[in-house]
Order: structure tokens, then sequence, then C-alpha cells
């Protein structure tokens, strides 16, 4: 974040200057990461919360492979179930009932420590904002001293006092490796970076939607937006729906293909997700929230379900090829004495160490032979 000098007043910036250029989308590998941590999590999510809604907290399987589209499951609700062990159990109430599906203890234990969360007083103060035990239910009066943004909080060092309007505060940028903007567009952001910082808080519509004055109000609405999640991230079709919710078209849209540098769009986990860059070092979040601690909870109990199979699975390949490459070797060996009989019988006028030494190494290369045979059979010979 930058805090230019002057001030120049808003009608000048109207009109809008952006260069006709293509911004060339660039893989960031360790957003990507970040979004693969949580490969399946809202699922997952999703069917812990509709199995503790249950008064009995767990539901039949049939009922759950119903819900599926609703739940955005990735498979059927069988295998869902199956690939993660240490989530979900399965289990028949009785011989008369069908199978049923509840959560793991070590899954039922995250569940309660992060509902102590949600119901911590501190969790409850960054949530809502109130002066008395109850909590609004609408809009009753507007304190100016909350309508303070991210951005205007961190140039003000935390004193409230120093929040000025009109500042001209520029985003934090950052680009990954081999990503390059023209001369021409770098000058526009430098540019575009020196406008004054209108507070998402405020009502600017009144801009010319164009302008670059206007789009600089636009992403600072969304880096508000992105800056209140816990995770700094959300679909790329949240943001969408509800850009146009609060009247702003597909200017969401734009701000997103405009400003890499702010934001990133990433392609993983079977969708779009957008990213605030300033709030991650790699692929970590810089400020983690008590809530984010508790998802890498989740994720971190179904990778173990995952990690079980396949360190299984990797034994038994390597301990199946070790027994058909010693059933080979013994083959080899087994046609080797043969041959050396055979050759015996036949020349035992006029034996020669020779002819011996010649079968010796037809069978050492028929063993060879026998062992890539095999080898090609599991795919480890191209």
């Amino acid at each position: 974040m930058r805090l230019y000098g002057a001030k120049f007043p808003l009608q000048l910036h109207h009109h809008r200057t952006f260069i006709a250029a293509k911004v060339k989308w660039v893989r960031d590998p360790y957003l990507d990461k970040a979004v693969s941590k949580e490969k399946d999590l809202k699922q997952a999510i999703s069917v812990k919360n509709q199995i503790l809604s249950s008064p009995s907290k767990s539901l039949p399987l049939s009922s759950i492979s119903v819900l599926k589209p609703l739940l955005n499951l990735p498979t059927t609700a069988l295998k869902f179930f199956q690939k993660y062990p240490t989530l979900f159990t399965q289990f028949q109430p009785s011989a008369s009932l069908p199978l049923h599906v509840k959560l793991t203890p070590q899954a039922l234990s995250i569940h309660k420590e992060e509902q102590e969360i949600h119901n911590s007083p501190n969790h409850r103060d960054d949530a809502v904002k109130s002066d008395k035990e109850t909590l609004h239910l609408e809009l009753v009066s507007w304190r100016d001293e909350l309508a303070v943004s991210e951005m205007e909080k961190e140039m003000a060092h935390g004193d409230m006092t120093n929040v000025k309007k009109g500042e001209r505060i520029g985003f934090s940028l950052s680009y990954p490796n081999g990503f390059d903007l023209k001369k021409k567009v770098k000058d526009w952001v430098f540019e575009w970076q020196g406008l004054p910082y209108i507070s998402p808080y405020e009502n600017a519509f009144h801009l010319n939607p164009n302008g670059d004055q206007a789009e600089k109000w636009v992403v600072a609405v969304l880096h508000e937006l992105l800056w209140l999640l816990v995770s700094k991230k959300t679909e790329k079709e949240n943001v969408l729906i509800l850009g146009d919710y609060l009247g702003f078209g597909n200017r969401f849209k734009k701000a997103l293909v405009h400003h890499p540098g702010i934001f990133y769009v990433s392609n993983k986990i079977r969708t779009q997700t957008v990213m605030l860059r300033e709030a991650y070092r790699k692929d970590f979040l810089v400020i983690k929230h008590p809530l984010m601690g508790m998802r890498f909870r989740y994720i971190h109990l179904m990778n173990k379900a995952i990690e079980k199979p396949r360190k299984a699975a990797g034994g038994a390949l390597r301990s199946w090829s070790k027994r058909r490459a010693a059933s080979s070797i013994n083959k080899g060996e087994e046609r080797t004495v043969r041959d050396k009989s055979w050759k015996r019988e036949e020349d035992k006028s006029s034996s020669s160490s020779d002819s011996e030494f010649e079968d010796l190494d037809y069978s050492a290369s028929e063993v060879e032979d026998a062992s890539n045979d095999e080898a090609n059979e599991i795919g480890f010979v191209n």
C-alpha cells in the first residue's frame, strides 16, 4: 500500500484512460496451491452440517444421495464417504433400517471446537458490532467511525483520527514470476494508483461508470469485500452475483481483468476462485483467523484418509513386482539347468566348456528378457 503526495480533484478523472491492451493471465503456483489444499473441503463441511442438523446426528445414505446436486458432491455419496473414512462412518442402526452415515469421533471433536470459537465473545464482537446484549436486526443508525476500510485503517496506523477522505492511497501490487506488463500499461497503473481513494462505504455511483476514478472505487469495494472474508478468497461466481446485486453490473469482472496485481483468479478444484493477493505470502495467509485454523484441522483429517490407501497400494505393488521378478529369475535358472543338462547329453563325445558358457550366456539374456517382459506388464519399462 502506498500514499501519494498531492490530491487531484475528482472531476478531472471521470474519463477512461485505460490502455486497450490485453493483460496476460499468468498462473501463480503458490496461490493455486492455497486453493488446491481445500479440495472437497466445502462439500465435506456441507455434508457435516447436514448430518448434524438431524436430531439423531446421522442420516440415511439414501437421503444424502438425493442431496448430491445441492451439496455439489464430486462423485456419488457412497464413494465420497468411502474416500474420507476419517470424517464419516457408515453404520446400520438395525437390521430393518437402511445404511446410515454419521461423523467420526475425530470430526465431531473438531466441530465442537469450531462451535466454541463461534460462541466466544471475541468472535461475536468481530462478527457483529453491538453496544447492547441484543444484536441489531436492521441498520438503525450510521456510525462513521465504523465505516472505515482496511486500507484506511492501515494508512492511519490504528489512529482513526488520522483517516482523511480523498487521500491518494495506492493498492498493494504483486505479480507471479513470468508476469510482465507492457510499458504503457505500467504507466497507466501508476497514474491510476495516484487517483484519490474513495472509501467502499461511500456512495460513488454518481461517477461516470466508465471513468478511471469510478474503477478505483469499484476495486476498493471488491478489495474490502475479500478482506472481510476469513480466507480472503471466494468463488468468482459469488463475486459476480454480489456485484450485480449491489448494482455494479459487470464492473467487478472488469476489475479482475484489469488488475491482476491486486486480485488473482485460480482455476483449481473444478471452479474459479478470486483471491486477494496481498493477503497471502506464497501459499499461506498472512493473517490467520482462528476459524481458518479449524478448516486446516478438517483438511489434515481428510488427507490422513487419502494417504493411507496410497501407502498400502504402493507397498502392495512393490511386493507384487518383487515376487514377479523373483519368479522370473527362478524360471530362468531352471531353464539354464535344463539347457546345460540337454547340452551335456548331446555332446557327450566332445564336451566343450565353450559351448557350456554360451548356453549360460544365452540363459542369462533370457532371464533379462523375461524380467523385462514382466516389467512391461506392470508398466515400469517404456
